[in-house]
């Protein structure tokens, strides 16, 4: 049975809201350590963070960009105001990445294993691209197929490195790309062909557009 948006956005949150503070622990530090690995992946360690301004898709109660040193940071999860029953959020806005009403641009906009569960992919990919700055980043990750290489009520979509171009490449140059396919990139703990990991794909972009 396939499931409403916000019922997929419950499954989300259980995933992360876990009664047992010992499980709850073991949850973050499972996510978060993966985090470091993910940085190297989109070549972020490369970048100097330290005076710019990001915003992260969907990073839930433990973003990436945590990661990093920044001027300023905002991160859009609908999921909000559900973890800040157990975790702090202090840059986090309780919005569908679809929804945001922004005149703030920004210098790096981050999306890792969150598009998948999005509601509208290529609306979230568009509004990501407004988001950004002329010669600002674009950095997603992403397991392809998740649907179906890992199935839960949370993975609506299945992605591929070959849309996320179709969206980005107009307006923004690829500087760094890994993906199954030329790299056997894999990303996370499910079991695929006989080995950990699922096909993904982590990519930086450059915008190359909206120079005045």
């Amino acid at each position: 049975m396939t499931l409403n948006y916000n019922d997929t956005l419950d499954e989300e949150v259980k995933t992360w809201n876990i009664e047992d503070p010992i499980k709850r622990q073991e949850k973050i530090q499972r996510e978060t350590i993966r985090h470091h690995k993910l940085k190297k992946d989109l070549l972020l360690d490369e970048l100097d963070t330290a005076n710019m301004d990001i915003c992260e898709v969907g990073g839930g109660p433990s973003p990436v960009s945590n990661l990093l040193p920044f001027n300023d940071r905002v991160v859009f999860d609908p999921c909000t105001n559900e973890y800040k029953k157990y975790f702090n959020c202090p840059d986090h806005l309780n919005v569908k990445i679809e929804d945001v009403e922004f005149v703030t641009k920004f210098d790096l906009v981050l999306a890792t294993n969150s598009l998948d569960h999005v509601e509208y992919p290529y609306i979230a990919m568009r509004k990501m691209s407004e988001l950004c700055k002329p010669g600002g980043y674009i950095g997603i990750v992403c397991a392809e197929n998740n649907a179906i290489t890992n199935p839960h009520p949370c993975h609506v979509h299945n992605l591929t490195s070959e849309m996320v171009h179709y969206c980005f490449d107009r307006d923004f140059e690829t500087v760094w790309e890994l993906n199954y396919k030329k790299d056997n990139y894999r990303y996370g703990w499910v079991e695929y062909q006989g080995k950990r990991g699922q096909p993904a794909f982590a990519i930086l972009f450059r915008k190359c557009t909206g120079y005045e």
